[in-house]
């Protein structure tokens, strides 16, 4: 089910959730768990490396260990065929400000306050619900990701009508700002007893009023707008994440790169001169220097790719040769993303006879190259650790050595070794 779009308003909230019937919704769910907890953007928890944070019990919130604390028991019911709605409630920076939520805990707080709303509108009673949630703080629209689900759900529900993510926009809407539209009602001498009692059409209308009052946070929410769909792990766009990078360093390097590469046949990184693979692997060590995004990823690259590994071998010798290896995995995975826009490059360039590299188009590359790099890391970090998983479960059953030895061999067959 697509995301609801509603106008341009004070506080957008967008719903969907991945059909619980199709065969990749499980791992789908799971991946996405990991994207809201790690993605460049994300707010960590203090001292973690991922943001995620909910209530898989009754209590206070609780601030995971490991995100995959939380992606496991959302795989599990997804093959259940339990429905995980994911949400998105969205301020500009200017409202967000406004209503302290200026720092993780205020965002922790404000879900938590608000969450029985989602619940609701979705017939989940408060007893039978679980959440997660991750805050990224974007420049243009700091937003809230939630995924929430009913732990005792028995019907599988394929299809949410489009009106339930408007009733909750407008439900919020009247929660969030009780005291700004009471202010409102009184100065237009119609007051409500209760506020209770405020229409839909109320709310419209001090919608319309607030954007008149801040037509430029408007805009600017406005120009953000497009850019928090994140339908799918893979998909999503980076651009606001990349857009807050200083890219200057990285064009020229990456077009001094390209005037170095053979002109002439197939542009592989094994294929290369070893003068201009040099070249390359300085690139992608410029890259990971300068970026904390992508260094960030190799680590994490790194750190999934090891743990695997331990599952057969624990030996910290080999622990240490692991690591070196994942992140001369990640160099090279690195290096042939580069490579790809360059020969992107290099074919317009014989396409289109002097063709002209405007600043905007440099830019554009390069953006391009960075995205590529990102959304490739993160996915197959998240790969590592769903494989992790099954293994692991696979191992923690009552086989013995000959069997895991045999199972092992098996699946290495097939380009699974650690």
């Amino acid at each position: 089910m697509p995301y609801k779009e509603v106008p341009v308003s004070i506080l957008i909230y967008k719903q969907r959730h991945r059909h619980p019937n199709y065969k990749k919704t499980p791992k789908g769910n799971y991946a996405h768990i990991g994207y809201i907890a790690t993605r460049p953007g994300a707010v960590k928890n203090e001292g973690m490396r991922h943001g995620l944070f909910g209530k898989l019990e009754p209590g206070v919130v609780k601030e995971f260990d490991t995100w995959q604390e939380a992606a496991r028991l959302v795989r599990e019911l997804s093959y259940r065929r339990v429905n995980m709605y994911r949400g998105i409630i969205s301020f500009s920076p200017e409202t967000a400000a406004e209503l302290g939520l200026s720092d993780h805990k205020a965002w922790e707080d404000y879900i938590d306050r608000h969450i029985l709303t989602l619940a609701k509108f979705n017939g989940i009673r408060v007893q039978d619900l679980q959440w997660v949630a991750a805050h990224h703080n974007e420049k243009g629209h700091p937003h809230i990701h939630v995924v929430f689900w009913n732990k005792h759900q028995r019907t599988m529900v394929p299809f949410v009508h489009p009106s339930i993510p408007d009733k909750i926009r407008k439900q919020l809407i009247r929660d969030t700002f009780a005291e700004r539209i009471k202010e409102y009602c009184e100065a237009k001498q119609r007051a409500k007893e209760h506020l209770s009692a405020i229409t839909d059409e109320m709310i419209d209308e001090f919608e319309k009023y607030m954007e008149h009052l801040h037509p430029q946070e408007y805009r600017r929410l406005r120009e953000a707008f497009g850019r928090i769909t994140d339908d799918e792990l893979g998909t999503s766009p980076l651009d606001s994440v990349v857009g807050a990078m200083k890219i200057a360093p990285f064009i020229s390097r990456l077009f001094a790169l390209k005037e170095k590469m053979p002109k002439k046949g197939r542009l592989y990184y094994k294929l290369l001169p070893e003068d201009v693979k040099a070249e390359l692997d300085a690139f992608v060590a410029f890259l990971k220097e300068n970026n904390e995004y992508i260094r960030n990823l190799v680590q994490d690259y790194a750190e999934s790719k090891t743990r695997l590994a331990m599952l057969y071998d624990t030996d910290p010798a080999h622990i240490k040769e692991q690591q070196e290896k994942a992140v001369a995995e990640a160099d090279k995975l690195i290096a042939n993303k580069i490579l790809d826009v360059i020969r992107t490059m290099l074919c317009k360039d014989r396409e289109v006879q002097s063709f002209e590299y405007t600043e905007a188009r440099k830019a554009y590359f390069t953006e391009q190259m960075i995205c590529e790099i990102l959304m490739a890391l993160e996915q197959t970090a998240m790969s590592f650790d769903m494989e992790y998983d099954d293994r692991q479960k696979a191992m923690s059953t009552d086989l013995s050595k000959a069997a895991r030895k045999e199972w092992y061999l098996r699946h290495k067959d097939k380009g699974l070794e650690p």
